[in-house]
């Protein structure tokens, strides 16, 4: 009896560590999506700093929107029951998760391309176009969920889709080009480094530089939040279990907060222009005050003569 006293005690822990966790990835889905909401509404208004270059950010923004949306609509609608039924639309909606969360290591693919290309290869970032992008970041990852749909359809067909079973490897479909595109674009941000960028000194080098450290920053963060999932510590060390929840459940909340810090509030570009439209507003709305203020002053002397004229002929 003492025993399994003792043994509960630990259980007792673990659940009341994992409870937290839940309550940090919660906090963090919401800091982050209200974040990137924000920053989307930013970049969507700030037509004057639309460039290609920011267009690249918007997306990838984007990307981690529908990622975060989707995060909330898998914790609130599947449950045991669910998974056990393995209905049609809970299967989408995993496969629509797994497709934003593609999209978001394509998305940073495209971030080192264009970076890569501007920078290292000196090529003029005029001859890249928009859909070139679209189809890295929207379109690569499709072809990709649609044959991990198949295979988790004739080979692992069961709770949503969420889970593997021993010895099948079908999630392997899209998390090994997940693991290989983060690779390249850790490779990209790397010969960027080595470049004379830090010697350039124009305008638009610094952009660029902001912009590589920004990357920089994210894709480690990305990588280490994603190989976490491949060195989740088992066994009866449960210290090390306890750092690894908080530590990814912190890291993988708040990603998409980091990517609106250093892609958008950050930016030196969006922070100029909304400094020029908040001056802009300022005065507008201090030469409307004034105007109204004018208009409000009675500026006829006999106005107030006659009212006076008024009074005394009626006494």
């Amino acid at each position: 009896m003492p025993r399994s006293a003792h043994d509960t005690l630990p259980s007792r822990k673990s659940k009341v560590h994992y409870q937290v966790a839940v309550i940090i990835n919660y906090l963090g889905h919401c800091i982050s999506l209200a974040a990137l909401v924000l920053a989307f509404t930013l970049f969507m208004r700030l037509r004057s700093i639309r460039c290609l270059r920011n267009i690249i950010h918007w997306n990838l923004i984007s990307a981690f929107i529908l990622r975060n949306a989707t995060w909330f609509i898998v914790q609130l609608t599947m449950s045991p029951k669910v998974t056990e039924s393995n209905q049609v639309w809970c299967r989408l909606v995993t496969a629509a998760y797994n497709y934003f969360h593609v999209t978001n290591f394509f998305w940073m693919f495209g971030e080192g391309c264009y970076l890569h290309t501007a920078v290292v290869m000196t090529y003029s970032t005029d001859k890249l176009r928009r859909w070139m992008f679209l189809a890295i970041g929207w379109g690569i990852p499709l072809p990709i969920i649609v044959a991990w749909a198949f295979g988790k359809l004739y080979y692992d067909n069961e709770k949503c889709w969420f889970g593997k079973k021993p010895g099948v490897y079908t999630d392997y479909i899209y998390q090994g080009p997940m693991i290989l595109v983060l690779l390249v674009s850790m490779n990209l941000c790397a010969q960027i480094l080595m470049t004379k960028l830090r010697a350039s000194t124009t305008t638009e080098t610094i952009q660029y530089r902001k912009a590589v450290k920004a990357t920089l920053v994210l894709l480690p963060l990305l990588g280490i939040t994603y190989m976490l999932f491949f060195v989740n510590p088992g066994g009866d060390d449960q210290l090390s279990q306890i750092v690894f929840i908080y530590f990814n459940s912190f890291l993988e909340s708040f990603q998409g907060f980091f990517v609106s810090v250093f892609y958008c509030f950050l930016n030196s570009e969006v922070r100029s222009a909304v400094k020029k439209r908040w001056l802009r507003w300022q005065d507008q709305n201090s030469i409307r005050s004034r105007t109204m203020r004018a208009t409000s002053i009675p500026t006829s002397p006999s106005r107030g003569s006659f009212h006076s004229i008024k009074q005394t002929s009626h006494l």
